[in-house]
């Protein structure tokens, strides 16, 4: 029995010289193969590297690039700026020189009034009393006080005579005129009247004209 182990068994030792020459045959395959996996490794390893320093290459750049856009925009701004405040501090200018302009020609026209009011001032100042101006509130206040029932025609006679005022003398003076020439055609139309008409209607106008004549100068 150990015979023909030994029988089974002689077959493999014999062919175990032949695998390890086999064996060492492909040994430098296999080397060859691990020498290009690593090769290949490293230019993968080297790719990955390359791609890698591009890619930082690439966000270096990117980033540059930002950089001095952002600069430019900043830059653009502070320009824009620039002129946006030079132009409010032109049109601020501007406004201040025609506010400046207007003031002193208001002020011109200011002083040129009080110039005119103090010339005419002095002119009044330089008239003797009795020649000096009336102001239009006198004046107004003078008629109606002239023209008021009665105590106007006594106000009038005596203003016309004894008044201080030259200038209000003519006035009241020129309204005693009025009084006259209206009391002269009041008297030339009764003559008329009477004259011409029937005694009945006579009677009646004259009686109207007393009324009239009454009520504006008398009372």
């Amino acid at each position: 029995m150990a015979d023909d182990l030994d029988k089974k068994m002689e077959p493999e030792i014999n062919d175990a010289p032949e695998a390890a020459e086999e064996v060492k045959e492909a040994a430098p395959v296999v080397e060859a193969v691990e020498k290009k996996a690593v090769e290949a490794e490293a230019k993968a390893e080297e790719k990955a590297e390359a791609v890698a320093a591009a890619d930082a290459a690439a966000a270096e750049k990117a980033a540059k690039k930002a950089e001095e856009q952002a600069a430019k925009d900043a830059k653009k701004a502070e320009e824009q700026a620039a002129k946006d405040a030079a132009k409010q501090q032109a049109a601020l200018e501007k406004e201040q020189e025609k506010a400046r302009i207007a003031k002193e020609k208001a002020d011109a026209k200011i002083a040129k009034k009080n110039e005119k009011r103090a010339a005419q001032q002095a002119l009044i100042d330089a008239c003797p009393p009795q020649y000096r101006p009336v102001s239009t509130s006198k004046y107004f206040w003078l008629g109606f006080l002239s023209f008021f029932p009665f105590i106007g025609f006594i106000a009038t006679l005596i203003l016309s005579i004894a008044g201080r005022n030259r200038n209000v003398k003519n006035f009241e003076r020129a309204i005693l005129a009025c009084y006259i020439i209206a009391l002269i055609i009041v008297l030339i139309a009764l003559i008329v009247i009477g004259a011409i008409l029937p005694d009945s209607m006579r009677t009646d106008i004259v009686g109207g004209f007393a009324k009239i004549f009454n009520s504006f100068s008398f009372g």
